[in-house]
């Protein structure tokens, strides 16, 4: 339970932290250009991933976050981003994937890590446009349609797009979720055997 206070305190409370010591002073702006909010979550705040359990409750979070924020700071000319992310070529990655339970890189492997700087310019661009959710490869652009229900969306395009292929997208991820859970129960049957 140690492992879930500390994401959760790190992740999302010292987020939430963060937002309301700069709030005040972001709202009392002089010049009325947009401004932006950006909140870093990862395609694991998206979808649960075994191994994950702490990591994905906090970053989901995120989400609640993002979606209510938004519509708070609308008015302030204040746009609030959500950076959905696949594994990242970082350091604290590398070092991740050394105590990795095995099951986990098997599941996280059906989509491919993504070099820093890269992830950083589409967030940047993200950002810039004043998206809300910021997709960083075609998993997360899936992933995004998938689970956008309600996620504030100011292209009209994305928008269309979202409500044609919500149906084809929810038959993609139930793909993915019952190939990740045949996974599951293979891996653990052949344990059993051993």
């Amino acid at each position: 339970m140690n492992e879930v206070n500390f994401m959760v305190d790190i992740n999302l409370i010292g987020t939430f932290h963060v937002i309301k010591a700069a709030l005040p002073m972001m709202k009392n702006r002089v010049d009325r250009r947009p401004a932006s909010i950006a909140l870093m979550s990862s395609q694991a705040g998206q979808v649960g991933i075994y191994g994950y359990t702490a990591y994905s409750a906090s970053k989901f979070g995120l989400r609640g976050l993002g979606e209510a924020l938004q519509q708070e700071v609308v008015a302030d000319n204040i746009r609030v981003s959500l950076i959905f992310p696949p594994d990242t070529e970082t350091p604290a990655f590398l070092e991740e994937n050394k105590i990795r339970p095995e099951l986990t890189k098997i599941i996280a492997g059906s989509s491919s890590a993504m070099p820093a700087d890269e992830v950083a310019k589409i967030a940047l661009n993200g950002i810039r446009r004043g998206n809300f959710n910021v997709t960083c490869n075609f998993d997360g652009i899936m992933l995004s349609i998938a689970t956008a229900v309600l996620s504030p969306q100011s292209s009209y395009m994305m928008a269309f797009v979202e409500v044609v292929a919500a149906g084809f997208m929810h038959f993609m991820a139930l793909y993915f979720q019952w190939s990740w859970y045949g996974t599951i129960e293979r891996w653990f049957a052949q344990k059993k055997r051993r």
